[in-house]
């Protein structure tokens, strides 16, 4: 056998060799990603192990390894959204609270998650699906970030109480509000010949009224 021919041979053991080897967390990240592209562009019933597998080029067999099956990667994506979303809120905060930024700024974050995110329609499909448990980490995401909230108000133990009760009702306001405007707000404005944007305006201007942010802010510049 001449030495072209041996070289040639070895070519392909060679081109597999340079292949770098995803990490879980990679795999992980990288799949939540294609999860995320694929609802925006399709819906949530398009995310399924084999279209982002797909998307990946990597086998179906080799996802279910990492999700074990598809309601795990939607859970696993809808858990992303709320990391990313009380990440983006804290920011405000502390914009709000240094002095920066109006109430309404909350308001757009929230609605714009659900809404543009695709948060609400995600959430929805799990429900309707029979999977709302696999909402439950997203649960635990909300009451670590409702602890992080009460804390950064600074209440004394006497206040506690009355802090808790005003954030939480703040933050199921606005909440309901953003999923309820995802989902149908486009139908029950056109119904009562509102705008677009007419239930952020109606929750900006009630929500200064339960909200508890004003406490220790800084006087605006």
């Amino acid at each position: 056998m001449s030495t072209a021919k041996r070289a040639k041979g070895k070519a392909p053991a060679a081109k597999a060799s340079n292949r770098r080897r995803r990490s879980p967390a990679d795999v992980r990240k990288t799949a939540i990603e294609a999860a995320r592209k694929l609802l925006l562009k399709q819906g949530p019933d398009a995310i399924t192990l084999k279209a982002v597998a797909a998307e990946l080029r990597m086998t179906h067999t080799n996802l279910i390894h990492h999700f074990g099956s598809a309601g795990e990667l939607q859970s696993a994506l809808m858990r992303d959204m709320v990391s990313k979303l009380t990440a983006t809120l804290e920011g405000a905060i502390a914009r709000y609270q240094a002095g920066a930024g109006e109430i309404r700024e909350f308001v757009d974050i929230v609605f714009d998650a659900f809404d543009k995110g695709g948060a609400g329609r995600l959430a929805a499909w799990l429900m309707v699906s029979g999977n709302a448990k696999l909402l439950a980490p997203v649960g635990q995401a909300m009451r670590e970030y409702l602890q992080h909230l009460e804390a950064a108000v600074h209440p004394t133990p006497d206040e506690a109480a009355d802090v808790h009760r005003r954030v939480t009702s703040a933050t199921l306001f606005v909440l309901v509000a953003a999923f309820g405007d995802a989902i149908m707000g486009d139908l029950l404005r056109k119904m009562v010949g509102r705008e677009r944007s007419a239930v952020r305006t109606v929750v900006g201007e009630l929500l200064p009224s339960i909200s508890v942010l004003a406490r220790n802010r800084a006087k605006p510049q």
